[in-house]
Formats: C-alpha cells, sequence, structure tokens
C-alpha cells in the first residue's frame, strides 16, 4: 500500500520575547494549541516546562527574541496521522561558547523550573540546535501528540524540511502560502506569494496551495496550469513549484524548478550556490507558460524556496556548521537575519532523505 505525505501550511505563531509576562502569554497560547490538538495532561505540562525555558534562557542571555510555534502533521498509511507541535527559539545574542556544556543542568537557567537546556533535552520528543559566538542561537524542539505506534508503518521517506511563513506584523493573516508532498520517491513543494498582502493576499496564496495538494504529483508544468485556474477569480500569486527525489539517489540528483513571479529558489552546497530561474508573470492573470529548469543536487544540498519578503542575499557560508542541522533552523536564521520587515515572508528548507 503506498504512503503519501502531504502538508500544507498551517498557521505559524510568533511570540516576541522581551519581558516575563510575555512567556507567560506564550505558554497558555502553547497550551491551547496543545488542548486543541489532544495533547494528553502530561505531554502537555511538559511541554510548557519547555515554552518557560525557552523564554527565560532568551531574556537570561540575549535580553530578547522570539518563539515560532506551529502544529505539525505526520502522515502514515492511507489516512493515519500523528500530530505535534514545533517550536523555534531565536534570538540574536552572544551565542553559546560550548554547546556541549549548555545541556548540563543549571549551566543556561539556574533556579528556574527545568534547569534550563537540560530539561529542554530530556523533556523535548525532538531537539536540535545551532549556535556560534557572535551568531546568535536557534533551538528546535517538537513534541508529538502520542509515540508512532509500534505496528504502525513509518511515513514513506521525505527530506527533511523546515518552514517559517508569516504575515507582515501589522496584518493578522500572511499573504504567502506552502504547500508540499512526497508522491512515488518524488518530494514536490509550492511556495506561493498572494499580490500585496492582507486577506485578499491570503485568499490568492491558498488557492495556489490547494492546488498544489490536490494536483502536486503531476508535471510541473501541470500544477502551474492547476493553479493558473484555480487563482483567475482572485487577485494572482507569484508561484514557485520544486521538484526533488524525496532520498539519496546513487544515480545522480536533479531538483526541478518551475517558477512564475518573484519566487526565489537555489540549490546550495558547501561550494556552489545554484539559482533557480523563475519567469515574469502573474499565476492567474498575466502568466505565460511555465518552463522547468533542472540543476543537480548533490548529497547533503539544501534546496531553498522563500517569497520575496526576504532578501537574496544571504549566504550560508558566513554560518558554520548551520547546512549540517535540521533546516529548520536554516529557514530560522534566515527569517532572523534577512527579512525585509515591510511584507509576509515564507522561507522553505529542504534537504533529500539519507544525507547528513
Amino acid at each position: 500500500m503506498e504512503t503519501v505525505l502531504k502538508e500544507s501550511m498551517a498557521a505559524q505563531q510568533r511570540f516576541e520575547i522581551a519581558e516575563p509576562t510575555q512567556i507567560a502569554y506564550a505558554r497558555r497560547a502553547v497550551g491551547e494549541l496543545a488542548r486543541g490538538l489532544g495533547f494528553n495532561e502530561t505531554v502537555a505540562g511538559e511541554l510548557a516546562i519547555v515554552v518557560t525555558e525557552c523564554g527565560t534562557n532568551l531574556l537570561k542571555h540575549a535580553q530578547r527574541g522570539e518563539l515560532l510555534v506551529r502544529p505539525l502533521m505526520e502522515a502514515g498509511v492511507v489516512a493515519s496521522l500523528r500530530y505535534g507541535i514545533e517550536m523555534l527559539c531565536i534570538d540574536s545574542g552572544p551565542g553559546i561558547q560550548d554547546l556541549y556544556r549548555c545541556f548540563e543542568d543549571g549551566y543556561t537557567t539556574a533556579g528556574s523550573p527545568g534547569n534550563g537546556m537540560g530539561a529542554i533535552q530530556r523533556l523535548s520528543h525532538e531537539l536540535d540546535i545551532w549556535s556560534a559566538p557572535g551568531h546568535g542561537t536557534v533551538l528546535r524542539v517538537v513534541f508529538w501528540k502520542a509515540p508512532r505506534a509500534a505496528d504502525a508503518a513509518a511515513p514513506e521517506p521525505h527530506p527533511a524540511y523546515g518552514v517559517v511563513n508569516l504575515p507582515l506584523e501589522t496584518e493578522i493573516v500572511s499573504g504567502d502560502a506552502w504547500s508540499c508532498r512526497v508522491h512515488a520517491g518524488e518530494f514536490t513543494v509550492l511556495v506561493a506569494d498572494g499580490l500585496g498582502h492582507g486577506p485578499l493576499a491570503n485568499v490568492a496564496a491558498v488557492e495556489a496551495a490547494k492546488a498544489m495538494a490536490t494536483h502536486g504529483e503531476l508535471a510541473l508544468e501541470r500544477i502551474m496550469e492547476a493553479a493558473n485556474d484555480a487563482l483567475r477569480p482572485t487577485r494572482g500569486a507569484a508561484v514557485g513549484i520544486a521538484r526533488m527525489p524525496a532520498s539519496v539517489s546513487t544515480d545522480g540528483m536533479n531538483v526541478s524548478f518551475a517558477g512564475i513571479g518573484n519566487i526565489s529558489a537555489s540549490v546550495w552546497t558547501e561550494t556552489s550556490h545554484r539559482h533557480l530561474v523563475s519567469h515574469s508573470g502573474i499565476v492567474g492573470h498575466a502568466a505565460r507558460r511555465a518552463q522547468v529548469f533542472d540543476v543537480p543536487c548533490p548529497p547533503g544540498a539544501l534546496v531553498v524556496l522563500h517569497s520575496d519578503g526576504l532578501t537574496s542575499r544571504w549566504d550560508l557560508a558566513r554560518y558554520p556548521g548551520l547546512a549540517l542541522r535540521h533546516p529548520a533552523l536554516v529557514a530560522a536564521v534566515l527569517y532572523r537575519d534577512f527579512t525585509r520587515g515591510r511584507d509576509d515572508v515564507t522561507v522553505f528548507v529542504a534537504r533529500p532523505a539519507g544525507t547528513v
């Protein structure tokens, strides 16, 4: 029986942490999300401790920072799902001198409810961290509602990926959207940026994501055609679609990309940074026929798509070791350091399964 992973944009919440009352607010909001997903009291309580520890660390060591929180969905065979919560803890502080020591109880947050990073590591179901002196710290933690059932088939191999999707600070909803899926050994992702920002831009971007969720197994040109048809009643959007092998192939790998409008896509390795071509136009209105471009994707490469809410002048070589960490940490750093601040922003980073 075939396993298909499909995930579309889930609401991502941003919590600024600059004073203790904001930690309490974030803890309550994350608790409400956990209850809405059906977390039991034990797991929800452990999650609350981790939110407190992360917020306390931000204030103690960086003076301020932010938490980005979104629900996760892990697809199993047919309709079997496992729900979770991902939290990204982001700061621009001095960085951590000794990452190994920071997980010793009391090293980061003496006197707090769980003794800092040691408690975060023990309680979290998944954890990854990157830090460097002078470059701040980004931390990813995941809590699952329940362990995967022992008799449940594992999801089809798929790239590790991470995403930041946030609206302009003055808006409630994002005018950007994204959707991804695994089908027949291939991973496909769409990023859309509705014209302007606010609710009408959101409608356009979400329609593009829906087209991807429905037609994502088709050729990239056909997905773009479906998005173009779906967006005709809307104000239109910029759309980029990338496809790559779900896992590393010994025969070599390529990334295919079709883009219309200002969605940036690139393949980054330690020795090269290949930008993929996107044509001018507006999907839903003034869109030309999509052209697909292929570029090599060496093992360990990162595939990055982002809307124009992020500048294109980033270079991961500035951040030693970051490209080896979970792609969500890469997305978090790019968001932190290269957001324009005057538009919605989406950053999607993926790495084929079986590398790093």
